[in-house]
């Protein structure tokens, strides 16, 4: 793999791949969108015990971002995560080393054959090495889907209806879909697979962001 490391706006590190002609997160602030895209507007912050989808890991900030809050605060997150396009464990290790929020625990086993599973007092990461409509989640299982594939011109696999359907069912009533894609046919196909769909004021280069709601309550 070509190892093309990106220092972004805010002092944090991110990768570009060649192969997606893309950062693998925001060039103005790679942490900053993990904190206060994924994590603070899916609200997964106020809860005792946290469920979160991500489709997407890459290099895990958005996990690590999400740890961060939860477990600080006496939390657990239970973290279910699809990853076709696993780097290699050098290029892992190196984030690691760069990354005041990542922890070293993650290099451990990550190229074994079909995934990745890792629990402590914080709480449960599972990562799956292969897309995620081959994948089976517990039908209202989650509090929250990070959305984060590389972008729908890029990756338009990962956005079809049928994986927005996907993670439509793995939420709860009540559960949230936050990404940084605002397309409207993207917010379109959110909304014909059931979803309430805003459009959030974006920060960090970007003009908008974008949140969707499965209707009702737990």
């Amino acid at each position: 793999m070509e190892v093309n490391w990106i220092q972004s706006g805010d002092g944090s590190p991110t990768l570009f791949s060649p192969a997606f002609g893309e950062a693998y997160h925001n060039q103005n602030g790679a942490r900053g969108q993990a904190e206060r895209l994924f994590v603070g507007r899916s609200g997964i912050q106020a809860l005792k015990e946290a469920r979160v989808l991500e489709v997407g890991f890459g290099l895990g900030l958005n996990f690590f971002a999400a740890r961060r809050v939860l477990c600080d605060r006496g939390g657990r997150l239970f973290y279910l995560a699809y990853e076709p396009h696993p780097v290699p464990v050098s290029v892992l290790e190196a984030f690691v080393l760069a990354c005041t929020l990542a922890e070293p625990w993650l290099v451990e086993a990550w190229e074994a054959a079909d995934g990745y599973v890792y629990e402590d007092h914080c709480g449960v990461l599972e990562v799956r090495f292969f897309p995620f409509e081959r994948g089976r989640v517990p039908e209202g299982w989650a509090d929250a889907v990070f959305f984060d594939p590389f972008s729908p011109r890029a990756n338009p696999e990962a956005w079809s209806k049928a994986n927005l359907r996907r993670a439509f069912v793995a939420l709860r009533p009540g559960g949230v879909l936050v990404s940084y894609a605002v397309a409207g046919w993207v917010r379109r196909a959110l909304a014909e697979v059931g979803f309430e769909v805003e459009k959030l004021p974006g920060e960090l280069g970007k003009k908008a962001w974008l949140r969707a709601r499965r209707p009702g309550s737990a």
